[in-house]
């Protein structure tokens, strides 16, 4: 089980790589991400297992896309849309490990 979730946050991070060389980025491009990453983040604290530090990230994303920085806000959002797949992700192993189930009511037994 650390073994996958150790491969998951190796993805994350490798795909974080990519997204920070990104350039010429525009409003449209940032909106999207932003979208994106708002949805992921909506999924994950449905089942209340949104990471504190998500958030943090995506506020900061949109204060970079109206100060018109773009390129900063495209990165950061996908950062924090990574944040929450993998909290999700976590909180799906976990779940799994102790047979319970993520609900929007939070964690039940099954």
């Amino acid at each position: 089980m650390k073994r996958k979730i150790m491969g998951v946050v190796a993805a994350g991070t490798l795909m974080t790589a990519g997204f920070a060389v990104a350039s010429d980025m525009t409003a449209a491009d940032a909106q999207q991400a932003l979208s994106a990453a708002k949805t992921a983040m909506a999924k994950t604290s449905a089942v209340h297992y949104l990471w504190l530090s998500t958030p943090k990230i995506y506020k900061e994303a949109v204060a970079a896309d109206k100060a018109g920085k773009y390129d900063e806000a495209v990165v950061k959002a996908k950062h924090a849309e990574e944040l929450a797949h993998l909290a999700y992700a976590q909180g799906e192993a976990q779940a799994k490990k102790y047979g319970v189930k993520l609900t929007d009511q939070g964690v039940q037994f099954n």
